[in-house]
């Protein structure tokens, strides 16, 4: 045979195997993906009772001058977290200070207004709730808020994850058991917390000049805290597999 002819011939033979083995290729590729996926969704939810408060004080003082009263007022609020800073789990920031200039009826400038705030912040419910008496006998009590701690809620989170996971786990199984397959394969998962963990507000103290400080006694301070909701969701894709 022609020696041309023969590798025209080996070639042909050679691009027939290669697509035969493409095809095969393709031909397992497409079984595999042909198995019937579900998307499944799962979840676990706990209420949780919140264990953090967060106390807002705040401090007005009017003037004709700025000066004085910004350094009265920043004087105050410094007093104030030095007092808190020396009881046991009790933290305490520098909150807004604000400026304003403050006028008569007849819209003309006589001064002006600062207003400062301290946040407190603690798990210890009764001692915050003891200190933030002491201090609203000179400062305006401007809210008080319960919420669930990032260390509570991880913990929950934690636990939770388990639950959603067998739940998912368990409604993989009942869907290939009720549409005649042996078992599942999981191909993609999602985890997803959530729930309810905005601050719980239980006072909104009014302003200064709705209730002068002088004039009323501090208001008691709560200690019942509500709850908040914690919950888990899991998604995902199963293969069922024969």
């Amino acid at each position: 045979m022609n020696p041309n002819r023969r590798l025209a011939v080996l070639a042909v033979r050679a691009a027939a195997a290669c697509a035969a083995s493409l095809l095969l290729g393709l031909s397992g590729a497409q079984s595999v993906a042909a198995a019937p996926t579900l998307q499944l969704d799962a979840k676990a939810s706990a209420t949780v009772a919140n264990d953090e408060m967060v106390v807002v004080l705040a401090v007005e003082r009017d003037g004709q001058q700025l000066a004085p009263i910004n350094e009265a007022v920043v004087s105050q609020l410094n007093a104030a977290i030095a007092e808190a800073r020396r009881v046991e789990g009790v933290r305490a920031r520098l909150g807004s200070l604000s400026t304003f200039p403050s006028f008569t009826r007849e819209g003309k400038a006589n001064g002006w207004r600062v207003r400062g705030e301290v946040v407190l912040e603690s798990r210890m419910l009764q001692q915050l709730s003891q200190l933030t008496g002491r201090l609203s006998e000179k400062m305006q009590l401007a809210s008080v808020m319960f919420r669930l701690s990032s260390e509570r809620r991880r913990i929950e989170e934690d636990r939770l994850l388990s639950e959603a996971a067998k739940s998912f786990q368990d409604k993989a199984t009942q869907a290939a058991t009720a549409f005649g397959f042996k078992s599942y394969q999981i191909r993609d998962l999602s985890l997803r917390p959530g729930g309810n963990f905005q601050p719980r507000p239980v006072y909104m103290g009014r302003s200064a000049d709705a209730m002068p400080m002088a004039a009323s006694a501090p208001p008691p301070v709560p200690t019942d805290g509500g709850e908040s909701e914690v919950v888990v969701s899991v998604s995902g894709t199963v293969d069922l597999m024969p």
